[in-house]
């Protein structure tokens, strides 16, 4: 037979009450913690061997004496969890995780006295959720657009030929060697390089090698100075003059393949015209993804300036951890030092709690929606998702939850898309600006 849970006697005020949280104070009388605090005494005495004493045979004197601070807190742990749970049912407040006592007050003698916050899913009537107004801009491909997306096609295709001028320019692709030296004269082993090759028409290339270098021949030698930031990432080079001394050992320039059907049967085409279908195909694909994310964005933009509602801290919290970790993550892959990742964690820490806040209300509204709307994912659904995922040769998706989370969202979105009011504008695709 299951044993009864002994119920304990206390009261209870509510200090504090929001949408989904709830601050409240506890107190339980001294007898009841009294009789706790002997009931483990009791436990003590059976289940412990002090020397000179029988096993079960010390005296109750020598248990307290010995265990009473044990004894104590044991108490008080077992009398907040019997009565935490219970405090929130006379409130009839559904809690998502056990309770977070913030402090409590205990003397041998006295009453016990504590504190708790809990939190619950909030409880809200999404609003305006039908008839969103929405502006879709649609891009025209046009012929220059079409152009100039062969030719970056082209561009991705060239090939360095060596340049026939010997002279460097400002659309050179120059291949160094060179060893670096501090203010001091000392040598910073860590940049130094052979072999390097440094395309002076991009822009991450440093300008101060761009500006020295432009105009010199092939063998020539010349000293770059560059003054580096003191939070640049590299250590070796942080807050650092730097004196590059450099040799050009071959110049070369980009040559781009002609625009025939040669270069299209190179690109896994038939002709010239078959590539500019192709072209065009994608073109017009990524125009769709582009024209679903803006639509999206607008939607979910509304929803949450139209419905704004306390959200429980705890996840919010979690979901800026994740949000953190990401960027940390996704910092390191780039090359930043740990030092400059701290730091730009700590800058971007109420941007961040921002979005995680608004993560978490999103959530909320569109699982309102859901359960309002009683838009369902059935297992057919599921099913035709895997078999989508296949084809498109997408490993690692076999969580049937996984399934339902996209599917629903997919639901979701067509439902409001439905509904909404859409303005549509159509335009010519603008065009990519050109790189310096």
């Amino acid at each position: 037979m299951a044993q009864e849970r002994k119920t304990i006697d206390f009261n209870s005020y509510v200090v504090d009450k929001k949408l989904c949280s709830i601050t409240m104070d506890v107190e339980v009388a001294e007898d009841i913690v009294a009789d706790e605090i002997e009931s483990i005494c009791n436990q003590i005495q059976r289940q412990n061997k002090i020397d000179g004493f029988r096993h079960g045979k010390v005296p109750m004197s020598v248990i307290k004496q010995k265990f009473v601070e044990k004894a104590k807190n044991r108490a008080v742990e077992n009398i907040i969890r019997k009565t935490v749970l219970s405090a929130l049912e006379k409130e009839s407040f559904n809690f998502i995780d056990f309770p977070v006592v913030e402090e409590f007050n205990y003397e041998l003698g006295h009453a016990l006295k504590y504190r708790f916050t809990s939190e619950c899913h909030p409880k809200i009537d999404v609003k305006d959720y039908k008839g969103i107004p929405v502006t879709k801009e649609v891009f025209k491909i046009t012929d220059q657009g079409l152009k100039q997306n062969l030719n970056a096609l082209r561009k991705n295709n060239a090939r360095l030929v060596p340049s026939k001028s010997g002279k460097v320019t400002d659309k050179s692709f120059v291949l160094v060697d060179y060893d670096a030296f501090d203010a001091e004269g000392k040598a910073v082993s860590e940049v130094a390089a052979k072999g390097r090759m440094l395309d002076l028409s991009s822009k991450s290339t440093l300008k101060g090698f761009k500006d020295a270098l432009i105009g010199v021949n092939i063998g020539d030698e010349k000293d770059v100075k560059i003054e580096y930031t003191a939070d640049h990432p590299n250590k070796a080079l942080a807050g650092k003059i730097i004196t590059f001394k450099t040799k050009v050992v071959e110049i070369k320039k980009e040559e781009l393949p002609k625009l025939n059907d040669d270069f299209a049967k190179d690109m896994e085409t038939e002709n010239l015209e078959d590539l500019k279908s192709k072209v065009r195909e994608d073109m017009e694909a990524e125009e769709r993804r582009r024209q679903d994310m803006e639509v999206e964005k607008q939607i979910i933009r509304y929803l949450l300036e139209k419905n704004k509602f306390e959200v429980p801290a705890s996840l919010v919290e979690d979901q800026k951890k994740f949000l953190v970790e990401r960027m940390k993550e996704h910092m390191q892959n780039v090359g930043f030092s740990k030092d400059l990742i701290e730091e730009q964690t700590k800058l971007k820490d109420a941007k961040l709690k921002e979005r995680a806040e608004k993560n978490v209300r999103l959530s909320y509204i569109l699982n309102a929606i859901y359960v309002n709307e009683n838009i369902t994912v059935s297992d057919a659904d599921i099913e035709a998702e895997k078999d989508k995922m296949k084809a498109s040769n997408m490993e690692g998706q076999n969580e049937v939850g996984k399934y339902f989370i996209g599917l629903k969202e997919q639901k979701l979105l067509g439902f409001l898309l439905e509904n909404a009011k859409i303005k549509v504008e159509e335009k010519n695709m603008p065009l990519k600006k050109k790189q310096a």
